[in-house]
């Protein structure tokens, strides 16, 4: 089990997704529950705590349509070479030998190279080279992918529902704000850390998207109130 766990290395573009399904669930619902408290309305909690529940199902079905959609896509693209495939193999190679031509290899270097990998895996080289697939999704792709959006969202939406439950009524709007900022900031170094980008830049870019959401829903809220 160590050694599985120590072989796992989330990718740069997981961590980004899930780092923004966290931010999602912050602005949304810390937005709405910002705007209902500018405008006094009753029931906050209760609100914001529907309002996340509904967004993480949504956010999670929209992921799932999305992954569904790729995986009908790939596996459509896997019947298509497999055919191509078992009626022209030499076809299929001199297109390998084609692409790692224009990639700069002799051709004989890119014959020897297309061979040698369609030995191997003829259908991965094809997926690989053709369409830039380097990993099949699995049947159960969209159902993890659409609960893990779920989940993180409902996880950074949890910041505002809690502030509303325990903050003082008078002090609600003004801890949304520090706890959505704090937010922001935890997420950003996460990402920075784990993403490879800039500390700096990350934090003052998640930090203006959320003055800039929570800038709208007082707005707004003012506006309605």
């Amino acid at each position: 089990m160590p050694g599985a766990l120590g072989r796992f290395q989330p990718s740069p573009e997981m961590i980004r997704s899930r780092v923004a399904d966290v931010n999602d669930g912050v602005l949304a619902v810390g937005g709405l529950a910002e705007g209902l408290a500018v405008m006094d309305v009753g029931f906050v909690p209760i609100i914001a705590s529907v309002a996340a529940l509904a967004g993480a199902v949504s956010v999670g079905g929209a992921k799932y349509s999305e992954e569904a959609a790729e995986l009908e896509v790939q596996r459509d693209l896997i019947r298509e070479e497999q055919r191509l495939l078992e009626l022209s193999p030499e076809e299929e190679i001199a297109e390998l030998v084609e692409h790692f031509q224009a990639k700069g290899l002799s051709q004989d270097t890119a014959r020897a190279v297309a061979e040698e990998l369609s030995a191997v895996d003829a259908l991965s080289a094809q997926l690989e080279t053709e369409y830039g697939i380097t990993e099949v999704l699995t049947p159960s792709e969209p159902f993890r992918e659409a609960l893990g959006s779920g989940l993180f969202f409902l996880l950074g939406s949890l910041v505002p529902v809690l502030v509303s439950f325990f903050v003082p009524r008078m002090w609600v709007e003004e801890y949304i704000v520090v706890g959505v900022a704090i937010s922001l900031v935890i997420t950003a170094l996460v990402l920075s850390k784990l993403g490879h980008t800039r500390v700096l830049p990350t934090i003052l870019r998640s930090l203006l998207i959320g003055a800039a959401a929570l800038g709208a829903a007082v707005v707004a809220g003012n506006l309605i109130g």
